[in-house]
């Protein structure tokens, strides 16, 4: 079982849970169902975002173990950077 930490925010308000799902997901398509049955068993609390930003709305998802993040390296450190 693995379990996804699940982050919809728009312009005025953001939510966050966990969905578990008995296989990997991979792809919008596959999130977009898991969100679609989990949203129609269950309510959602919402909070007001406080980020700024012109899209009408994102999604994010990552793989979260016991609650806690799993691979969180964004980007590595580049010595040649300046």
């Amino acid at each position: 079982m693995r379990t996804y930490l699940i982050k919809i925010f728009t312009k005025p308000l953001q939510t966050k849970f966990l969905i578990d799902s008995e296989t990997e997901i991979n792809s919008t398509k596959e999130l977009h169902k898991k969100l679609i049955d989990f949203m129609g068993k269950n309510e959602l609390e919402w909070e007001p975002n406080q980020l700024r930003y012109n899209a009408g709305f994102y999604i994010t998802y990552e793989e979260v173990e016991r609650g806690k993040q799993l691979n969180v390296t964004v980007r590595q450190e580049d010595t040649t950077r300046i």
